[in-house]
């Protein structure tokens, strides 16, 4: 993991000039790719080896839901689907399990990871003690211009109702996370919050839909930024700790109001149920 003092995209645009290899990198780099941090038409992301874009292009796919939870995919068709050979598709499969996004069972193939209420609660849980605590770390090592990117990210304008704000508002709350976790300075927790945030988003995109808070998580998130900025580590811990346990309160009453499974269930495989279940909440999407 390479964090440093340029921040979350400097990172990403100085790794892709040496990515030949899959290293420790490879989780903050390409989530960059994903959430808009840099472009594929960008000159340095030519450099990536053929594994490497085909992680990137698949770890996107899984992320955004091209992909359904737990559906089985075989290695002709992710290499017809990414037009490439199988080794490079053997490779992406490997890290993208080691990130828990896909599973491969020998002698059946790969499968992509359910969504599970047991998955959900648990991210939830690391976030509570994490969060509070990158958070302080920040106030204490962010740059100045670290703290202009984490504030970049915090302002997004959120409309509430609207299906594109909503899906934009999930991908620039991801990158503040993982800004504030690289401004930190360790890189530890940059590497968790990166791979908790992936793995989370895709409840946001696939089951649960938190667009009646959006404009509450705003709120919030300026208030862990201003403590930040004022290089107020306690404040930080505090605003981060009171933002993760409402987070947590209204996805509770979001995901499991009415919803008859067991912790372990998937919800991939009770999606129509859960949809009908979830019709009378605050978390309701317009259609």
């Amino acid at each position: 993991m390479c964090v440093s003092n340029t921040g979350f995209s400097g990172v990403f645009l100085d790794k892709l000039q040496e990515f030949t290899v899959f290293d420790s990198c490879i989780i903050m780099d390409n989530l960059a790719l994903y959430t808009g941090h840099i472009s594929e038409s960008h000159p340095r992301y030519t450099t990536m080896t053929e594994s490497a874009r085909v992680y990137t292009a698949l770890r996107t796919d899984i992320i955004s839901g091209e992909y359904a939870p737990g559906a089985a995919v075989s290695e002709a068709e992710l290499c017809g689907r990414y037009q490439t050979s199988r080794t490079p598709v053997r490779e992406a499969c490997r890290h993208l399990q080691e990130e828990s996004l896909l599973l491969i069972e020998p002698f059946r193939g790969y499968f992509i990871a359910p969504l599970t209420v047991a998955e959900f609660r648990s991210l939830h849980e690391v976030l509570l003690v994490i969060d509070p605590a990158v958070a302080a770390l920040a106030a204490e090592r962010a740059t100045s211009e670290q703290i202009h990117t984490i504030e970049k990210w915090a302002n997004y304008e959120y409309h509430q109702g609207q299906r594109t704000s909503y899906y934009t508002f999930l991908e620039w709350n991801q990158n503040l996370h993982i800004e504030i976790a690289a401004a930190s300075g360790n890189e530890m927790f940059a590497e968790i919050t990166a791979n908790i945030q992936a793995r989370l988003i895709r409840y946001f995109y696939q089951v649960i839909s938190m667009d009646s808070y959006g404009v509450e998580l705003a709120n919030e998130h300026r208030e862990i930024v201003k403590a930040i900025r004022a290089h107020k580590p306690d404040l930080a811990r505090q605003k981060a700790a009171d933002h993760m346990r409402r987070t947590i309160e209204r996805t509770m009453i979001i995901n499991f109001t009415g919803l008859k499974i067991g912790v372990s269930s998937s919800l991939g495989t009770n999606f129509e149920k859960y949809s009908g279940a979830r019709q009378n909440t605050r978390g309701r999407l317009p259609s």
